[in-house]
């Protein structure tokens, strides 16, 4: 597969990679390990930068996939495509708890408690599930259900995608897959 260069190099993926190469080049960490870096407040890049710092040298300084799904959600959300919770609406899902804890409280049995906590925990799911989320899993999640609906053996997938043989996430995948 070909990524063709568009004509603006600030939209070309390409560019983009070497510019962000020449920085670790010229800050003396183009070595192995992780592509994505931290960057601190004070411009300090990889493992220069503040934060957690792992044991492991080659992943030394690198992002985390806590840290690519903030970045991912917070451009979803400046680009408009997932949607804000008004303050009624955020109102309305604390009601809902404080409703559902009352009455969880004055419940008689333990499996009275669990049918009202359940009945909430539903509710609040099927809410969530209800709103479109970008998340940085639907970056991983998309290409391995494109690349089935396309007819590559799972197995040749599943050795790309970095799953077990035999991992029920990656049955999860094939079982959801794209039309």
């Amino acid at each position: 597969m070909r990524i063709l260069a568009p004509d603006d190099q600030e939209l070309c993926p390409i560019h983009a990679l070497r510019e962000w190469l020449a920085v670790l080049a010229d800050d003396g960490q183009l070595t192995p390990g992780p592509l994505l870096r931290r960057i601190d407040r004070h411009a300090n890049i990889g493992a220069k930068a503040a934060g957690r710092h792992t044991q492991e040298p080659n992943r030394r300084g690198g992002i985390t996939t806590d840290t690519v799904n903030d970045i991912i959600k917070a451009a979803a959300r400046a680009a408009d495509l997932t949607p804000t919770p008004t303050p009624e609406e955020l109102t309305a899902a604390a009601q809902a708890k404080q409703e559902a804890v009352a009455a969880a409280g004055a419940a008689p049995t333990a499996e009275e408690v669990n049918v009202i906590v359940k009945t909430w925990r539903t509710a609040k799911r099927a809410a969530r599930a209800a709103v479109r989320r970008i998340t940085g899993h639907r970056f991983r999640r998309r290409p391995i259900q494109a690349m089935l609906a396309a007819g590559n053996p799972p197995e040749v997938v599943a050795v790309y995608s970095r799953h077990s043989p035999r991992s029920s996430a990656f049955d999860a995948h094939r079982n959801n897959q794209i039309a």
